[in-house]
């Protein structure tokens, strides 16, 4: 018996995918990417399309204190990461500790009141937390989708 679906994939091996084989790509975060393909050197800061905007609410000594925490971040975190997610625009920052609603960042000096854009370790959990992408082309909001799989991860 042949087998007419061969599926495969991850987003690390995408782009070594035979299409020979393969009837279906599966590729994970490979659409958005996410700071742990950065980490795996597998993305560039250019490659990634999501990332949370958040607010530097506080700061204590050389530490950023931000209002997205892990209920927006999600708290993943492999073996390999340097922290629980990057600063898309200070590739030298580092998100190193969460609470449900702030994150500490280091490794960056910037005043209360900045924002910036977190990229979470692991863009699946980070949508499955939201309700809605707000799709921003070159600094505008170009549209609102909704999450329609919100929460049902089952």
């Amino acid at each position: 018996m042949t087998a007419r679906i061969v599926s495969g994939g991850s987003t690390p091996s995408a782009e070594f995918a035979d299409a020979t084989v393969l009837t279906e790509l599966r590729p994970g975060v490979y659409v958005f990417r996410d700071a742990q393909q950065w980490e795996l050197g597998m993305s560039s800061p250019d490659d990634i399309a999501l990332a949370v905007h958040t607010t530097v609410v506080s700061r204590h000594g050389g530490r950023l204190i931000a209002d997205a925490g892990s209920k927006v971040l999600g708290a993943d975190r492999g073996s390999y990461s340097t922290g629980f997610g990057r600063l898309l625009d200070h590739p030298e920052a580092r998100v190193t500790a969460l609470s449900e609603h702030h994150a500490t960042i280091t490794g960056v000096d910037l005043p209360a009141g900045s924002q910036v854009r977190v990229v979470p370790n692991h863009v699946c959990t980070a949508v499955n937390l939201a309700n809605e992408y707000v799709v921003v082309r070159d600094g505008v909001v170009v549209g609102r989708w909704p999450i329609d799989a919100r929460g049902a991860n089952t």
